[in-house]
């Protein structure tokens, strides 16, 4: 893998600016998707002033020139983008003869230069290491995957080597792996992985919380020191105030007296009683999975804003950012339909109250790699966030709710 750098000028407008970048970050996650069967790996792009940086993460062979012009060439979709978007563009000052982009030359790194003169380099990272707070692995014929049908894309084996390669190319570094299956045969099968693989940091698994044996159960498993946090699966059961069960509740305020992680993975038809456990159990330190999964796909926002915004003052209750792209319209969905959704999940959390998860591969229902569910992320948090914040919801939020 190589890095690349290249630079453009826009029309120095500020409303073609703005529309520039609007249409931006409406087409160029389909661009990347294509981009990606040619050799590119990853991609930034930065504005500053009137001039647009990208950096390009590509296989050692790519050639921007023949692979790029390639690609154009044979994808009609993409030409059309092309021709569109070179409205706004100008050459810069040192660009070569008909060139629109003109490459850059990488000076030096300055990291490891900072390094060799015994300097701390840490100040100068861009984003550091990514922590994925939400993914799956499974092997189907375990059989508890009572959602699964057979006819899901999904609906094979996802063990930890058809994830490795996508983490490394992604930054991701640790990784908290989450049950898919309501038995603790599952919380089991995901502990064994984890002590098996270097990068899974903890486990999130599944305890019957509807039983008298909780506090024994959860006392076991609190000693696997991969065991960080539990859910049972809301979102699927009958009853939408099951959480108010008075044992569920007297096993929830038993949760937060042992400081054991809870996961919150409810719809909006479970939202409101799941708000309601929160305000009756003190001291409970959870986390909202996939932001409660409101309609994206319809640009709805209440009464999910409403109900989500009640849990803005309990400073032990966390959100993930994850599972948004399969609420949105899985065929056009863009980062601009989620964009709403996240701020208001910064506005409600704060910044030290959010972390990224991946959803894989569940994510894979709308998404066609790893890769775009970071980078859609990324792209709608970048004007949000600053670097700290970045650093917050990709890594540091998450290792502190988990303890890793």
């Amino acid at each position: 893998m190589k890095e690349l750098a290249f630079a453009l000028d826009l029309k120095d407008e500020p409303e073609a600016i703005r529309d520039y970048r609007d249409w931006h970050m409406k087409v160029w996650p389909e661009i990347m998707r294509g981009m990606a069967g040619h050799g590119v790996i990853a991609q930034n792009i930065y504005l500053i002033g009137n001039r647009l940086f990208m950096v390009l993460k590509v296989e050692d062979d790519f050639d921007y020139r023949v692979d790029f012009a390639r690609y154009l060439e044979e994808t009609s979709r993409a030409t059309e983008w092309d021709q569109m978007m070179r409205r706004f563009q100008k050459p810069v000052p040192w660009a070569g003869p008909g060139d629109l982009w003109a490459p850059m030359e990488r000076v030096y790194d300055l990291n490891a230069r900072l390094a060799e003169i015994g300097g701390d380099p840490r100040p100068l990272q861009s984003a550091g290491p990514i922590l994925d707070c939400h993914h799956h692995l499974w092997k189907v014929d375990r059989g508890d995957y009572f959602w699964m049908s057979p006819d899901l894309p999904i609906a094979r084996d996802y063990m930890p080597g058809d994830l490795a390669d996508l983490l490394r190319q992604a930054g991701v570094t640790r990784t908290i792996l989450v049950q898919a299956a309501d038995t603790e045969a599952e919380t089991d099968f995901l502990l064994e992985l984890a002590a098996n693989t270097d990068w899974i940091a903890g486990v999130c698994g599944w305890l019957d919380m509807d039983s008298d044996a909780l506090p024994e159960r959860l006392a076991h498993y609190m000693d696997n020191p991969y065991f960080r946090s539990f859910r049972p699966m809301l979102q699927d059961l009958e009853e939408p105030d099951w959480i108010l069960k008075p044992r569920v509740l007297k096993n929830l305020a038993h949760v937060a007296e042992t400081g054991c992680g809870f996961e919150i993975l409810t719809r909006l038809p479970q939202l409101p009683y799941a708000v309601e456990a929160v305000k009756r159990t003190p001291g409970l330190k959870a986390v909202v999975n996939h932001i409660s999964k409101p309609a994206i796909a319809d640009g709805t926002m209440q009464p999910w804003a409403d109900q989500i915004a009640e849990l803005r003052d309990y400073p032990d209750i966390y959100c993930k950012i994850s599972g948004l792209i399969t609420e949105a319209d899985p065929e056009n969905w863009t980062p601009e339909d989620l964009r709403p959704y996240v701020a208001h999940v910064l506005d409600v959390f704060g910044q030290d109250r959010v972390m990224f998860g991946s959803d894989w591969p569940v994510a894979l229902l709308a998404a066609s790699s790893y890769g775009d569910v970071v980078n859609a992320l990324r792209t709608v948090v970048g004007p949000l966030l600053g670097i700290d914040g970045h650093r917050k919801l990709f890594h540091d939020n998450g290792a502190r709710f988990y303890g890793i």
